[in-house]
């Protein structure tokens, strides 16, 4: 466990110096704010907007249980994985691979996605079908870690620390509901805002250079701004922008259809958040664009013709110059990441 948590630490320290270095350069595109640990979860950075929480005091409780739980190797079923294996803080809290294995060798059939400002979502997952926090936790946790929770949760109670801490946070032993909560509760202290672009327009004219101002009109005027709707970047629904259409029909990921069984969703997927995009390749569900000019490029041509393609997708005909520029755009969506409390060491 330490050395999962220094592994984290180091993480956050390259990150730090990747912001600093390009702060040099002024006006520049990133956040000034250096990840930091020690937050309360209702800490809420420029630009986003605030999460309700029924008892913070609670809440900050369960948040630093489950931080410490998120990097634990005994959370899976054969103790040789955490759920930060696949979250990378130096990946945008992705993992920087198009798709990743599970527990056991199975491969996942789609790309990690960041958890990043995921505490905004109403539903989870790239087709949808996990509707609450709760829900996509209990799901990692047995799908991706390989679990069965009630099996696990002796092993966790079993743990002197994390009794006496399960205690403190829930007022009983840990259980197989209790520790997707716990889980769900930190990732919601993942929030990431103070962006260039956030800076910009709440005043500071600096914040983003040229050419990330021109990208943003290019944002606006392509349309982009549609889906990727401010200040989240996403408007959480389902679309079909043509991804995997061109393989043959057995090998194409139905999408949203395997939620709702509803032949009408067929390729459509969540619209993944723009912040932090130039930390998360690579893009699109199957992770098939290695680079954001790639994800840039398909998008800007109008997707990938197939019959259910989106209307709201056609060619906006941008110039190379354009594509750059909203690039530059994106990169102003760079932010800081907050947290609960510090992992915590259990024995």
């Amino acid at each position: 466990m330490k050395r999962v948590v220094k592994m984290m630490a180091a993480g956050l320290a390259l990150a730090a110096v990747g912001a600093c270095s390009k702060e040099a350069v002024k006006p520049s595109n990133e956040a000034t704010t250096t990840p930091k640990a020690g937050l309360a979860p209702t800490a809420t950075p420029a630009g986003l907007p605030a999460l309700e929480e029924a008892d913070a005091a609670a809440t900050a409780t369960r948040a630093a249980l489950g931080y410490t739980l998120f990097f634990d190797k005994r959370l899976s079923k054969d103790d040789s994985t955490a759920c930060a294996a696949c979250h990378l803080t130096d990946k945008g809290w992705a993992t920087g691979n198009p798709t990743d294995a599970k527990v056991g060798g199975a491969a996942n059939k789609r790309n990690t996605p960041t958890l990043l400002n995921l505490g905004y979502n109403k539903l989870f997952y790239w087709d949808g079908r996990a509707p609450t926090m709760d829900a996509v936790c209990a799901a990692a946790w047995k799908g991706q870690l390989g679990a069965d929770p009630a099996v696990v949760a002796q092993k966790i109670a079993a743990v002197p620390a994390y009794k006496e801490r399960f205690q403190a946070a829930f007022g009983q032993d840990p259980s197989a509901e209790n520790i997707p909560t716990a889980l769900g509760m930190f990732i919601r202290t993942l929030k990431s805002g103070d962006s260039g672009f956030d800076r910009f327009t709440a005043g500071d004219k600096t914040a983003m250079n040229d050419a990330a101002q021109r990208g943003w009109g290019v944002f606006q005027k392509a349309a982009c701004v549609t889906c990727h709707t401010p200040p989240l970047f996403t408007d959480g629904a389902f679309h079909n922008v043509g991804i995997g259409s061109d393989k043959p029909e057995a090998e194409q990921d139905q999408g949203r259809a395997d939620a709702t069984k509803d032949a009408a969703d067929k390729g459509r997927f969540k619209t993944p958040t723009l912040r932090d995009v130039s930390r998360t390749a690579p893009y699109f569900h199957d992770g098939s664009a290695k680079t954001l000019e790639e994800a840039i490029t398909i998008m800007a041509a109008g997707g990938k013709a197939n019959a259910g393609l989106d209307p709201l997708l056609k060619d906006q005909k941008l110039t190379d110059a354009e594509k750059s520029d909203l690039k530059a755009f994106l990169e102003s969506l760079n932010g800081a990441y907050t947290y609960s409390a510090p992992a915590t060491d259990v024995p």
